[in-house]
């Protein structure tokens, strides 16, 4: 499962490609690009300067990762470039040939005053809306994904989650905001089996089995300890480690996509 596939919040940057941001009356013509488009990112930055202000202590295991990629739809090329303009400073960011924009959290620092802004002059021309979307996607990742995560990491990584969760949320609903109890295994490569044990110092601990949301591995932190482990080996490749709340808890919060099977969880 590629990152973000599974998140609880998302923005969808539309304005670039959307007539929404230009017209309220759908009966009017389609408004058409420009070379370059831009709108106002102040709500962008104000969300991602939260988690940059977060303790250094609630980052140092987890952190919020900002995944921001272009999907061409129409079959054409990439935009030129993405960039950030403030009074008429530009400031560029990384679009790799894949559409991924990698340093697209440094948006967190930028004023609120600083439009987003594509260069697309492939496009101008054609009516907004069509030919291709910019996403944005937000979650929670520990930041070690070497094999092997100890206990102490583990737990403390389910705890300084739930704090990056908060901040997604308005204060009077941060309460409603879940325990996390498991951690799901999102390997790079799609369709991989996962592969993972519980450890007691070098020695594998037999007995520790998986939950599955969105064809993707959940194991219950907990069990680990039950089986007399100190910690958790994953293997297969290439993979991040998430904290999240029980499968159940989750299906409430988040969606498969559409090649994925939407199974039911267990209690």
């Amino acid at each position: 499962m590629k990152v973000g596939a599974i998140v609880f919040a998302t923005f969808l940057i539309t304005p670039l490609i959307s007539t929404v941001a230009f017209a309220d009356d759908k009966d009017e013509a389609p408004q058409l690009r420009e070379r370059i488009n831009c709108f106002p990112a102040k709500s962008i930055v104000k969300f991602v300067s939260k988690f940059q202000g977060l303790d250094v202590d609630k980052r140092d295991t987890v952190d919020m990762i900002f995944a921001a990629e272009f999907e061409v739809k129409d079959g054409g090329a990439l935009p030129d470039r993405i960039f950030m303009r403030n009074n008429g400073v530009e400031d560029s960011f990384t679009l790799e040939p894949d559409g991924n924009v990698p340093d697209f959290i440094k948006i967190g620092s930028a004023s609120e005053e600083v439009e987003l802004c594509s260069d697309d002059p492939s496009r101008a021309g054609t009516p907004r809306g069509e030919g291709i979307n910019f996403s944005i996607n937000n979650d929670v990742h520990f930041l070690e994904n070497t094999g092997y995560h100890d206990m102490a990491s583990l737990k403390e990584g389910l705890k300084d989650g739930k704090s990056h969760y908060k901040k997604m949320v308005p204060g009077p609903m941060r309460m409603m905001v879940p325990k996390l109890t498991y951690v799901m295994i999102e390997y790079d490569a799609e369709d991989r089996v996962p592969q993972y044990s519980a450890m007691k110092g070098q020695e594998v601990v037999a007995g520790l089995t998986h939950e599955t949301f969105c064809k993707t591995a959940m194991i219950k932190v907990e069990d680990i300890e039950e089986l007399g482990g100190d910690g958790l080996k994953v293997r297969g490749g290439s993979y991040n480690l998430r904290p999240v709340p029980k499968p159940k808890t989750l299906a409430k919060f988040a969606g498969c996509s559409e090649d994925e099977d939407g199974e039911t969880p267990k209690e």
